[in-house]
């Protein structure tokens, strides 16, 4: 890689972020493509989180990767939202052009695409569920509803944070059911389950009992820096089809790719196998 004058700036702005391999993905399909940019990962304090889009004018840089906890924050300093960033109340791609902020938000379709690449049709019509009401909840929730599925209940700790998402998701998809509970363990009806949540929510999804769930059911977790996200094992032992969330990083990661430059990259180019990148 030859970096000039001329070299457009991408990156990842959040809190933290030293864990990510999206500058790998993106420096990767870069020199793959020919693309004369590089991308990088900016750890961002919480206290300058007001601030962020002003940077990213100020800055010049070409576009960025938002993760938490930034992804609704930014919102309002952007000139447009496309219409599942408005849905889900947050975005994770912004690019910049002629000094006007463009947000996106590839996580759903990355999701949804993650499922199918690995299980086939897994999405539309099914019951699923979504755990945590931040803004990779909201927006799994609503690629979920772009996809088809019929019913999805957003479980929270904090139930009115998922209340308050249901009801904007509502309006945006009014062909899907929606519903607000507390987080508790799934139903043998539930034939997805997307677990969003980080941190502390990860001890509380550990003690769900999941034992209801049947051997037809999808697991997800999109916590892909967890050497042992909570309850893949167990599912997986008992025969539940699991997937982490590399594939998921990985898909949305090539759509952001494709706002960023125009171009959609192979993804089979990064290894072959969407279970597990060769990044």
């Amino acid at each position: 890689m030859r970096i000039t004058a001329h070299t457009r700036v991408f990156g990842l702005l959040g809190h933290p972020v030293r864990h990510s391999r999206s500058p790998e993905i993106h420096n990767q399909w870069f020199a793959q493509y020919g693309v004369d940019a590089v991308y990088v990962a900016f750890e961002v304090p919480p206290s300058s989180g007001p601030d962020l889009a002003g940077a990213i004018r100020a800055l010049g840089l070409a576009g960025v990767n938002l993760t938490v906890p930034y992804k609704a924050d930014v919102l309002a300093s952007l000139d447009s939202v496309d219409a599942v960033g408005v849905a889900s109340g947050a975005v994770n791609v912004v690019v910049q052009e002629d000094g006007r902020l463009h947000g996106y938000n590839t996580d759903g379709a990355g999701l949804v695409a993650a499922l199918r690449a690995e299980f086939g049709p897994c999405v539309a019509g099914r019951r699923t569920e979504v755990i945590g009401a931040g803004g990779a909840g909201r927006a799994v929730a609503a690629g979920l509803a772009a996809a088809g599925a019929s019913t999805i209940c957003l479980r929270n700790r904090t139930i009115g944070k998922a209340e308050a998402a249901v009801r904007t998701l509502r309006r945006a998809f009014p062909q899907t059911v929606f519903d607000a509970g507390p987080l508790v363990a799934p139903g043998s009806e539930t034939q997805l389950v997307v677990n969003c949540t980080s941190g502390p929510g990860a001890a509380v999804v550990a003690a769900l009992d999941t034992s209801a769930l049947g051997e037809d059911a999808i697991w997800c977790d999109i916590n892909y820096w967890m050497d042992a996200p909570p309850q893949v094992e167990i599912l997986s032992a008992r025969g539940v089809r699991v997937q982490t969330g590399l594939p998921m990083l990985l898909h949305q990661a090539a759509l952001a790719f494709e706002h960023f430059t125009g171009v959609r990259p192979e993804i089979q180019m990064l290894g072959g196998d969407n279970r597990a990148p060769g990044i």
